[in-house]
């Protein structure tokens, strides 16, 4: 009699085991599919926005400093500020009569400085179509 609830005992263990592994990585599944659909929802918002013509001229304004034919553009410089031109890629590479190794470092550190990760003009690593 002991020896035949031992035998059920283990028949079922192997079978519970891996019904309980498979219930945990089903969970671990469900979770990455919510996160995954929150992230398609915030790309497809980012590509409705980027599709709206409004959109897309008051981002070329801001970002590129674009204007209108007719329209004269200004670029204010303040000495407080330097938002202005901290905004204009490789505009902080010297434009002076300083040496070219000069130039070229001063290139180099604006390179390891990447643009924000919220910057709808920069492509994503995982925006590329695979």
């Amino acid at each position: 009699m002991i020896l035949a609830g031992v035998f059920v005992m283990l028949t079922l263990a192997v079978p519970l085991r891996a019904l309980i592994q498979e219930r945990r990585e089903i969970k671990d599944l469900e979770q990455q599919v919510i996160s995954q659909q929150a992230k398609i929802d915030e790309l497809n918002n980012r590509q409705a926005r980027l599709a709206d013509p409004a959109y897309l001229q008051a981002l070329a304004r801001e970002r590129l400093n674009y204007v209108f034919p007719g329209e004269i553009g200004f670029v204010v410089l303040d000495e407080e500020t330097n938002t202005a031109i901290a905004g204009v890629p490789g505009a902080l590479v010297p434009n002076d009569d300083s040496a070219w190794y000069t130039k070229l470092w001063s290139s180099t550190k604006l390179a390891d400085n990447p643009p924000p990760a919220d910057d709808p003009l920069v492509v994503q690593s995982d925006d590329l179509p695979q």
